[in-house]
């Protein structure tokens, strides 16, 4: 693996946005939609004000800065603030409500919230008259200082305040490349979500890599439509033009139908597809001048069955990887090596082995779960955020347990076979059948239930429930349906919903027996959301 920066030293935010401010100040940097682009000075010199203005109220290195905000033009000169001062971003789903919202947010410990106007009602829910925070940063239109206040035991600033504050340039050695960068939470399998303290060199090893995979140069420039609070969008869209003194655009949300005519306003030559979007782009009516678009290669996780369809259709190269927010991109392949099904070769400066139940290594051939560990410092994450138990039982034996089964040949590439732990995969997302399972379990006429992914039209998953009620108490699809959508986000919401009358099937140590309602499938009897008469309570069709 080759590095842009060969002193390990250099590769923390700070000391990389002062060497492209020196080396390009006027050079485009960051953008978000077409607002228009930021230069590498602009930037600096926004996240100096604002540094200044978190530093008052008492941000300084190892303290936490939570983050509620969907995709907006303020997140990144806010993050870069944060890390300038040695501080961790700690971004949260701007989708999440209730329990989930209020789980994160206590979690984390943070002192200081940023919250986006468009969250803030999410967020005062949340904590109830809980004084979480002693300060509070609102992005966005007028806010009702009152209802803020519930939640502070200080000051509610504007973001506007902040940007205009006296600058503040930290020392660029302040931080050190082993330092925290950021704690992003992932899908909790056996309980709630887990923070993920990742390093500054560990942003910095999965650019690396990532422009390895896909060929990256610094003539080349990214375009995401992913949320800024998930590693993809930050890592890529923004973090690779850092390195490679290029361009970065970050939009609002995915949109299949404005996805190319976004990509060429901002003329990017590179992006990704992650879960069921490929399918999504794929389904849009075809045009004559599809394959008329600035993109060069694109990355797409997983890799789809009609990879050189699309790649003709589109006029342009796909490819793949394997890694989780945990490591950093272990595997992969590149345009001109890969092989069918796999998900790559390994990284040079990691290993990946496969074992079994009782972690013995298995030969090449024989599925077992993935398991990784690394040679180069500081390229995976220090743990879990205030869980010693959960880092240690993920990192038994020296070796990082990724929860996934696969195969490798006998040349070391991956091969993807599923997923060891409770958990979904839905359109890009990991989704804890935990968190589903605790919010339907809290309606009274539920007894119990069970979140199991099933097989998407759309690639990876769809969520089945099955649900058990109680004696003597009745409850309707649509009814069950309607409560969810108030206590989780959309992209949680089951589609399939099999209720049961009696208690759910168990294994021979009393836990609901979950690969039996994964072998069930779909049948007849199973509402389908999707299908039409379903708000009256019809029952689906039969999948294919």
């Amino acid at each position: 693996m080759q590095f842009q920066f060969e002193n390990i030293a250099d590769r923390t935010l700070s000391r990389l946005l002062d060497h492209q401010t020196k080396q390009r100040p006027d050079s485009p940097f960051f953008q978000f939609c077409d607002s228009g682009w930021l230069t590498y000075s602009q930037m600096e010199a926004l996240s100096a004000c604002i540094a200044g203005g978190l530093y008052e109220l008492g941000l300084s290195k190892g303290h936490k800065l939570a983050i509620v905000t969907p995709n907006c033009a303020e997140f990144v000169p806010i993050w870069f603030a944060a890390a300038r001062l040695g501080a961790i971003e700690v971004p949260m789903d701007c989708n999440l409500k209730g329990r989930m919202l209020l789980y994160v947010l206590r979690d984390c410990t943070a002192s200081i919230l940023v919250v986006h106007a468009d969250c803030l009602s999410s967020v005062v829910d949340a904590l109830a008259d809980n004084h979480a925070f002693k300060h509070v940063i609102v992005i966005g239109e007028p806010y009702d200082d009152a209802i803020a206040r519930k939640i502070v035991t200080g000051r509610v600033v504007s973001y506007n305040e902040l940007a205009n504050a006296p600058a503040k340039r930290p020392n660029i050695d302040l931080v050190q490349p082993s330092d925290p960068i950021a704690i992003l939470y992932t899908s909790g399998t056996t309980g709630p979500a887990k923070g993920v303290v990742m390093p500054h060199h560990q942003f910095y090893v999965f650019v690396e890599t990532f422009a390895n995979h896909m060929g990256l140069t610094s003539d080349d420039s990214y375009f995401t439509p992913l949320p800024l609070f998930h590693g993809d969008a930050q890592l890529f869209g923004v973090y690779y033009p850092l390195v490679y003194g290029t361009r970065g655009t970050v939009y609002d949300r995915f949109s299949a139908s404005r996805f190319f005519d976004q990509v060429q306003l901002c003329q990017a030559t590179a992006t990704n597809l992650l879960g069921a979007m490929a399918h999504i782009v794929w389904k849009q009516p075809r045009k004559a001048d599809d394959n008329d678009n600035s993109v060069r290669v694109c990355q797409a996780l997983p890799m789809i069955p009609f990879k050189e369809e699309f790649e003709e259709r589109f006029g342009f190269k796909l490819v793949t990887g394997y890694g989780q927010t945990e490591t950093n991109f272990v595997t992969y392949d590149t345009v001109d090596n890969q092989r069918p099904n796999s998900c790559g070769k390994v990284t040079k400066g990691f290993e990946v082995a496969v074992v079994d139940s009782d972690d013995n290594f298995l030969p090449p051939g024989e599925i077992g779960e993935i398991v990784i560990r690394s040679n180069i410092p500081w390229s995976t994450c220090l743990g879990y955020f205030g869980k010693d138990d959960k880092t240690i039982e993920a990192n038994r034996n020296q070796w990082f347990h990724t929860g996934d089964a696969g195969w490798l040949d006998k040349d070391g590439w991956l091969y993807f076979a599923n997923r060891i732990k409770d958990v979904i995969r839905r359109r890009g997302k990991n989704i804890s059948a935990y968190e589903i399972e605790t919010t339907i379990n809290a309606h009274p006429a539920v007894l119990e239930s069970a979140a199991v992914a099933v097989p998407s039209e759309l690639s990876e998953d769809e969520i089945k429930v099955v649900v058990a009620l109680r004696p003597e108490h009745s409850l309707s699809p649509m009814e069950l349906l309607t409560y969810c959508k108030k206590h989780i986000p959309r992209y949680m919401l089951p589609r399939y919903v099999d209720f049961r009358s009696e208690q759910l099937p168990r294994t021979p140590s009393e836990k609901i027996a979950k690969e039996c309602l994964r072998d069930e499938g779909i049948s007849l009897q199973i509402w389908d959301s999707e299908s039409p008469g379903s708000e009256t309570g019809t029952i689906n069709r039969q999948m294919k």
